[in-house]
């Protein structure tokens, strides 16, 4: 309980130093910031007044706050009685007690019946939020900053976390990053009359998602701290106990379309989650149980295509790479709707991808690379991976899966490698050059120091590395070492050196290890590093200390780079060039080849 308390406190103090210098992006956006808050409750005397303080101390309060007394039995309505003397947007809509109100299509009704009383379009932002949380008193001045540095973004919210029953300790709730959660559903109002507004059924809450997902607009909830809030009650908990909740959500994957083994995979992954395997039980339950009897589904044949081919795609590459590539993919239908959103036509042709043997490259030039990595560490701190592939990690990741994972998982990923981006070339995909780690790196830490960013080195020799943090100092002064350690550790050290370098403050981590380690390493500590722009650079650090000779600029730009390396190492390279230059021939080509036959026909379908 003391430590439910120590949260709770901080969350009254507004870390908005965390959201440092706006984006370029942001700084052009006309910072309209009238937000309507929609909150339905029945019987919340228990926990009211919580929420209504952690409104009442926001930085940026609502214009209007709209609470609908859905019924209530309880002291409910004389606190909110209370509360809306003392707060001037506070408005109070009672509806008449209908006995046990339905959760799902009964809080959607509830909400609509406050809706109905204002005018949409007088708000620049909708939020449906619940009456059992305490938030942060800059809450949603920071949902609003970071919904106007991207125009795409149509829905976000923060994290929920909750007091464990057991333990008594805070720990997050399981809810996914492509989800805005449905207890706090801040929209932009655009979005929100796109996607129709809420389904008035249980599910509502992730069919709204990825309604606005299939239309080319982004739904998210970050887990950064700024912006982290405390649930009172437990998730999927009902008025019948939390296993009623987890059937109910079972019923409401099924009405909404899911594939039924994508969300086994769901029920799988939740095990160890509270309450855990009855959860995981209890959720299958549901879903079968629902599909056997023939329930209706959600009536939109369009909506559970696009569904179903975004959940077989998470399964394949992960989450967060289906939802990025998804992003990416649907990037078109946002712009074509939206002309006029003043979003950068050049950062939008920049966005898009190439794929190539099972990996997603972002089409960047190096100077619009360096600019997505500095604004990657100007955003609110969250963790954020950069990956530089060329054909041997292409290969390697063909053999190994927790390779492949982590380098698909890569927030950016860059073409490293002229073998690389001459196939994306031949099969039909535009990259304008390509993106080494080396001289990424080394433009990084020129701009780091004319920004004074903190930077932390791990990797290498301890003769290497320190020749590189001297060298770094004396040719970029003004930068911050955040901290430094060689390549040199074991498995029992790792814990240890994850905290040393959140602790560091660090805005920019890079890793001079090998692969598949660094790119392994990277995701799996990637949230608890809690650096803004992690970058592994593999043997880098040996070329900017000077231990290692690059090639001639004349090298480079013939794509020879390979064969001067080969000279200079024969006996550590030769085996691997011949494996994976061969592996990397055969199967690009058939890639290049499948593509270029197989375009007439696209287009001959279109």
């Amino acid at each position: 309980m003391l430590q439910m308390n120590q949260f709770a406190r901080s969350l009254n103090k507004p870390r908005i130093e965390e959201f440092e210098e706006p984006s370029s992006l942001q700084r052009d956006v006309n910072p309209s910031r009238r937000y309507l808050l929609i909150s339905p409750c029945r019987d919340e005397a228990a926990y009211l007044r919580r929420t209504l303080d952690s409104v009442a101390a926001q930085s940026v309060p609502p214009a209007l706050w709209i609470v609908v007394d859905d019924g209530s039995t309880d002291g409910t309505l004389a606190i909110l009685e209370e509360y809306a003397r003392r707060l001037p947007y506070l408005r109070i809509v009672q509806r008449a007690d209908r006995g046990r109100r339905q959760v799902g299509p009964g809080v959607i009704e509830a909400f609509y019946a406050g809706l109905e009383t204002v005018r949409l379009e007088d708000f620049d932002y909708l939020c449906k939020l619940d009456m059992d949380l305490d938030l942060p008193a800059g809450y949603f001045e920071l949902l609003m900053q970071r919904m106007e540095s991207n125009p795409r973004i149509g829905t976000t919210s923060g994290k929920p976390w909750f007091v464990h029953p057991r333990a008594g300790t805070l720990v997050p709730e399981v809810c996914g990053d492509e989800m805005s959660v449905g207890m706090t559903k801040f929209y932009r109002v655009a979005c929100f009359r796109e996607i129709g507004g809420f389904v008035r059924q249980v599910m509502w809450d992730g069919i709204d998602c990825h309604r606005a997902r299939m239309l080319g607009w982004i739904a998210e909830s970050r887990d950064l701290e700024p912006i982290r809030f405390v649930h009172l009650r437990p998730q999927g908990a009902s008025q019948k106990g939390i296993w009623t909740g987890r059937v109910r959500a079972g019923f409401g994957q099924y009405f909404m379309g899911t594939a039924p083994l994508y969300y086994l995979a769901v029920a799988a992954v939740r095990v160890p989650a509270h309450p855990a395997v009855i959860g995981s039980i209890a959720m299958l339950w549901g879903y079968f149980t629902s599909w056997l009897k023939g329930l209706p589904r959600y009536d939109d044949p369009e909506f559970r295509r696009f569904l179903r081919s975004y959940q077989y795609a998470c399964l394949r590459a992960g989450k967060r790479a289906a939802t990025v590539r998804t992003e990416a993919g649907r990037a078109g239908l946002w712009h074509a709707a939206h002309p006029d959103s003043g979003a950068d036509p050049t950062a939008v042709a920049q966005s898009e991808k190439a794929d190539l043997l099972g990996l997603s490259f972002d089409t960047l030039t190096m100077d619009a690379a360096v600019a997505r990595c500095l604004d990657l560490c100007r955003e609110p701190r969250s963790s954020h991976t950069v990956v530089t592939a060329n054909a041997s990690h292409l290969c390697m990741m063909r053999r190994d899966p927790e390779l492949a994972r982590a380098c698909r998982a890569g927030d950016l990923i860059f073409a490293d490698g002229m073998s690389v981006v001459w196939s994306l070339r031949a099969s039909g995909r535009r990259v304008p050059e390509r993106v080494t780690g080396v001289d990424l790196m080394a433009r990084l830490l020129a701009a780091a120091g004319q920004q004074r960013l903190r930077v932390y080195f791990l990797g290498a020799k301890s003769e290497v590395l320190k020749t590189l943090v001297e060298q770094t100092r004396a040719q970029n002064p003004g930068i911050e070492i955040a901290g430094f350690r060689d390549g040199y550790f074991g498995a029992d050290e790792h814990a240890s050196l994850v905290e040393e370098i959140r602790a560091s403050g660090a805005h920019m981590l890079f890793v001079g290890m090998p692969t598949p380690f660094k790119e392994t390493w990277c995701e799996l500590h990637r949230e608890r590093l809690n650096v803004p722009l992690i970058v592994g650079v593999g043997g880098s650090f040996d070329v900017l200390a000077g231990f290692i000779k690059r090639a001639p600029r004349w090298v480079q730009s013939m794509g020879m780079e390979w064969s001067w390396r080969l000279l200079k190492e024969p006996r550590k390279l030769w085996k691997r060039y011949l494996t994976n230059n061969s592996e990397f021939i055969w199967f690009a080509g058939r890639e290049i080849v499948f593509r270029r036959l197989s375009r007439p026909l696209v287009m001959q379908r279109s």
